[in-house]
């Protein structure tokens, strides 16, 4: 996760990514072209986010490429950030937004920020946090998966691994009132 709120995230803080080959991991995603009508597209995508919201919460990038190994393989670590040529940039986050809102169970909110200056376009940077009201679960046509990351990035999470996420999830008001608690 880019260690910044947001809004103020900068086409610097992405470029700073590349410079340090920050890799992929826990709270960290990226993506070189966005995701297109495709099921399959979809369904990947879906799985990052319910993966961040149901671990620690991250980051996914649109608009970034990866170095590719001797077989062609991504690696996780970024070596540029091209951006996205996009024709409606509203058009492109309410499309985004709509995947998520319909497609994780129960809902949850992913706030979506574009960086300008780059080359192609922007980039797309949407922002999962940790949630209140985990475990959630992809919700796409007959297809239902849970997931969770780790630094290795996202995996499908077994029997034992739910059951321990519904016993540690309790109820909204519980893990509020933890808080709030723990505050005090």
């Amino acid at each position: 996760m880019i260690n910044k709120p947001l809004e103020q995230i900068e086409r610097t803080d992405i470029e700073s990514l590349i410079a340090n080959e920050v890799r992929e991991g826990r709270t960290l995603e990226y993506k070189e072209k966005l995701l297109t009508n495709n099921d399959g597209e979809k369904k990947e995508f879906l799985a990052d986010v319910s993966s961040f919201a149901n671990a620690g919460g991250g980051d996914i990038l649109f608009g970034v490429r990866e170095k590719r190994d001797a077989a062609g393989k991504t690696t996780g670590i970024p070596e540029s950030a091209p951006g996205l040529q996009l024709h409606n940039l509203d058009e492109t986050i309410l499309r985004l937004e709509n995947i998520i809102r319909d497609g994780v169970a129960p809902r949850l909110i992913a706030h979506i920020q574009p960086v300008a200056g780059f080359f192609n376009g922007p980039v797309i940077v949407i922002r999962i946090s940790q949630s209140w009201n985990s475990p959630h679960m992809i919700v796409y046509q007959d297809w239902s998966r849970f997931y969770s990351r780790t630094s290795a990035g996202k995996y499908v999470l077994d029997v034992a691994e739910l059951r321990t996420a519904f016993e540690q999830a309790g109820t909204f008001a519980e893990k509020a009132e933890r808080f709030w608690n723990a505050r005090a």
